[in-house]
């Protein structure tokens, strides 16, 4: 691999804390809600810019299998924060209904 191969790597995008903005606003149905929405956006977001790269790659429009490669695994990490949400609150949902009022 040449040296001058890694120079046009692009750099990563920062993460944002997911609802830093919304954490603030005084709006009824905010909060978690506005939270869960924005992720579930993210993960759309991802998950269209993955299937575009997967398709550039198959017409032979993108020659950069890491710019693919890289957008897959954003679309898979993504999947998996959803889903560890669904799970863990489908556990405090299950530990709630357990509780003796």
């Amino acid at each position: 691999m040449a040296l001058e191969s890694i120079g046009t790597l692009t750099p990563l995008i920062p993460l944002s804390r997911p609802g830093a903005a919304s954490a603030t606003s005084n709006t009824p149905g905010g909060g978690f809600g506005q939270v869960l929405q924005g992720v579930l956006a993210e993960n759309q977001q991802a998950g269209a810019a993955a299937d575009q790269a997967i398709q550039a790659l198959a017409t032979g429009q993108a020659q950069d299998l890491h710019g693919v490669s890289l957008a897959v695994q954003r679309a898979d990490l993504s999947f998996r924060l959803i889903l560890e949400l669904r799970n863990r609150l489908s556990e405090a949902f299950q530990e709630v209904s357990r509780m003796q009022v």
